[in-house]
């Protein structure tokens, strides 16, 4: 392979799981229940990046979350999918559709057998897709695109003189709560497409909770498996994988409201996706960072597992993007500080990525109140948490941009 060019592979595989791996009913009572039915089987998406010698993979999985707690320990998990693609060069994304197992260790659903058996498959699969991925590499050009999708997300938080509550309580949503800022309605894609003009894959990141299905009883990717299904639907798609956002405080207009209104969030999307005008970048070469936070955790949560707090940060960059994949639900306010201080000239932020550190509200979130700041298993870290997070984000980004445009220029 040629050291200048820039190649790319992709593949998907199932990983719908028996109905007894049930769903999530009640984070605050730890309760869950077994699916009835599948609407939308959940696949892991897979795309192999190489440039050189060095290889990554992004794997994206229609899951709600998973912790170290609830796969047996962070780095034995991703090793076992490891091979084609070292461990350290694997990272995981969860869309959070809250229409997939209860995989997070919210309840006690992890330490069943039938849970155990799904996840070990999982691994296996994700490994022969990766391996898949790797086979089908090829070179490749890479553009972007952004654009704004209305009418689908808002600002979820709502403060009411008897406290903060979630949209979702005042629905049907009016149109002074669907104004509420902060909100990010952008959808951006990155696009792979091979020397034949076909596409290898198509990368949509955008900022939401998929949860129009939320607590419906069938096994369902909501709003980013019908986007990914309408886009596949092209071969000049190729591939296609969605990273959701920080979408911590971003929920859509229509929780639970069922499939109907999942499909046309998806469909919405990938219409927009369609009409976006590409931008062609000279990026060739990536290169790819991690770090790591550990977190105190706060007193009455009932995280007993230190790792659980523990903040995985990656960075893959090329001369002209970034795409940072952050953990936990992080708040929009924060990756919108974080995007206004990146010094690339095009900026992704993926959260839910690695394992999940839970909620990390902002501190006028905690001044504020609210399910999103606990403490509970779904919200943990210590109150710096956002702020510690913005500031490595912000550090590895500047670091690494000045670093390649330093190389660029001696070279």
């Amino acid at each position: 392979m040629s050291q200048s060019e820039l190649y790319a592979g992709a593949a998907v595989t199932d990983i719908t799981p028996p109905l007894e791996v049930g769903l999530l009913t009640s984070s605050v009572k730890a309760e869950y229940a077994a699916f009835e039915s599948i609407h939308t089987p959940l696949k892991a998406r897979v795309l192999v990046l190489q440039s050189g010698k060095e290889k990554l993979a992004v794997v994206a999985l229609d899951l709600l979350s998973l912790t170290d707690t609830s796969v047996g320990g962070w780095e034995h998990f991703k090793a076992e999918m490891a091979d084609a693609v070292p461990a350290a060069n694997i990272v995981i994304c969860c869309t959070h559709t809250h229409s997939a197992p209860e995989s997070g260790g919210l309840t006690g659903l992890y330490q069943t057998p039938a849970f155990m058996a799904w996840l070990k498959k999982m691994q296996q699969d994700i490994r022969a897709a990766i391996h898949t991925a790797v086979a089908r590499l090829q070179p490749c050009t890479l553009s972007v695109a952004t654009a704004v999708l209305e009418g689908y997300s808002l600002q979820r938080r709502i403060r009411l003189p008897e406290g903060m509550v979630i949209s979702d309580a005042l629905q049907p949503v009016s149109e002074a709560l669907m104004n509420g800022e902060p909100v990010d309605r952008r959808v951006k894609t990155v696009r792979l497409t091979g020397k034949d003009r076909q596409g290898i894959a198509t990368v949509v990141q955008a900022v939401c909770h998929p949860v129009h299905e939320m607590c419906i009883p069938a096994v369902s990717a909501d709003f980013p498996g019908e986007l990914c299904k309408a886009l596949e639907q092209s071969d000049q798609n190729g591939t296609a994988l969605f990273l959701n956002g920080a979408a911590g405080d971003i929920n859509p207009p229509t929780v639970s409201m069922g499939a109907a209104y999942a499909n046309a969030h998806g469909v919405a999307m990938a219409k927009l996706v369609a009409t976006q005008e590409p931008l062609q970048l000279a990026d060739t070469a990536f290169s790819f960072q991690r770090c790591a936070i550990p977190f105190a955790v706060r007193e009455g949560s009932g995280i007993t597992n230190p790792l659980d707090a523990l903040a995985r940060i990656s960075l893959l960059h090329f001369n002209s993007l970034a795409i940072l994949f952050l953990p936990g639900e992080i708040f929009v306010e924060t990756a919108l500080e974080i995007e206004e201080a990146s010094p690339f000239e095009h900026t992704i932020i993926a959260g839910f990525s690695e394992n999940n550190i839970g909620y990390v509200p902002t501190l006028r979130a905690f001044e504020e109140g609210g399910y999103e700041t606990g403490p509970g298993k779904w919200s943990f870290l210590e109150k710096s948490a956002a702020g510690r997070i913005k500031a490595a984000a912000i550090d590895l980004l500047q670091q690494q941009f000045y670093k390649r445009n330093t190389h660029l220029i001696k070279s």
